[in-house]
């Protein structure tokens, strides 16, 4: 009968030893990153994605909901809606009028048109189930190639990937293990632009408020004088957004979010962002405008949606509140917020929703 050798048991007894060891060091790595004084201490979280700023709206949104025992409504869009929309003051204005305040989160994301949004849309209301999801929207959204960059990287992300199902391990990982979603803001620190690009991560995720709300301090300069396509700074949107044309990719993007209202008993309301006049003439004038609003209307009804067109609220936006032509800097936020909760009231009353009452809204 052939032994094992006292040498080479002493080897693995070594190697299971280390194994142990190494597990143990990982769960207790993994219970304390997990307490609420490790967050405390370091709040910054990340999945691995590209697109930091959504991981800043991914978590904040979890914080908020543990916070408040859930979230009845969810505003989703573009930077438009990061920097123009505060969910405190939509929730008041909503309750001064009703005696209710719905649970509001801002999920705007800079740079995602709506075919990346209406991924986004779907991860949020299946794991939240809101009342309500308001998704924000204007011209640029339905251009074919406008945003296609961000769109391709983002729903490439292996973590992104792995929530639409498409499983593999590092995806599974980062989802599950609180530990690599605080070391990896930090996964970049050999490269030479690290320190500039954390201490941006840190400004914007200080920034952003526990509902979502991402405030713009600029104001806008000669955003009421009509854009010259003979001035070089103006002539690439020009270039841009000029012959428009709605894709009908685009559309189908759109109607994947109103799908919601049938299969997964969530109220879409489809709001136009109050972009100030003067940035139609880019896409060709108000006609086109006209008829841009003609064509979602039309396909935001047929599919159980509500669509609110620009013009409820465009009147009392001043000038000084508006960063550019498209975003809201933070003296119009106030007065769209405000604006935006009066609607929801009005919604409220037309289709007998209540917003933070049999709704739990919260993690699933």
């Amino acid at each position: 009968m052939t032994q094992v050798s006292p040498h080479k048991k002493s080897i693995w007894s070594i190697i299971l030893l280390a194994v142990i060891f190494f597990l143990a060091l990982v769960a207790l790595m993994e219970l304390v990153a997990r307490t609420s004084w490790f967050g405390q201490v370091s709040p910054y979280r990340s999945v691995g994605n590209y697109h930091y700023q959504f991981e800043i709206k991914w978590f904040r949104l979890q914080d908020y909901v543990k916070q408040n025992g859930g979230v009845d409504i969810i505003v989703l869009g573009s930077s438009l809606v990061n920097t123009s929309i505060d969910p405190d003051i939509v929730s008041q204005t909503y309750h001064e009028q009703t005696g209710v305040s719905p649970r509001i989160f801002n999920f705007g994301v800079e740079g995602i048109t709506v075919a990346p949004n209406s991924v986004i849309a779907s991860l949020l209301v299946e794991r939240y189930h809101p009342a309500l999801l308001i998704y924000t929207t204007e011209m640029r959204d339905y251009i074919t190639g406008n945003g296609l960059d961000y769109e391709m990287r983002f729903l490439s992300d292996p973590w992104f990937r792995y929530q639409r199902g498409d499983f593999s391990l590092f995806g599974w990982l980062v989802d599950h293990s609180a530990v690599l979603q605080h070391y990896l803001p930090y996964r970049n620190w050999m490269r030479s632009d690290y320190s500039e690009t954390m201490a941006l991560y840190i400004k914007r995720y200080q920034d952003t408020s526990a509902s979502g709300y991402e405030p713009d301090s600029m104001i806008g300069v000669n955003v009421d004088v009509p854009p010259d396509p003979n001035d070089s700074e103006e002539a690439q949107y020009f270039n841009a957004y000029g012959n428009y044309q709605i894709a009908t990719s685009r559309l189908d993007n759109l109607k994947s979010i109103l799908d919601f209202n049938q299969n997964q008993g969530t109220t879409v309301l489809v709001v136009e962002m109050p972009v100030h006049q003067t940035f139609y003439a880019y896409v060709g004038g108000e006609e086109v405008h006209i008829q841009f609003q003609q064509t979602i209307s039309s396909l935001i009804a047929a599919n159980g949606g509500t669509f609110l067109p620009a013009e409820a609220c465009i009147n009392t936006i001043p000038l000084s509140g508006r960063s550019n032509r498209w975003h809201l800097n933070y003296l119009g936020t106030p007065v769209f917020s405000k604006c935006l909760g009066e609607q929801l009231v009005v919604l409220a009353d037309q289709q007998n929703i209540d917003f933070n009452s049999s709704n739990t809204g919260g993690s699933r």
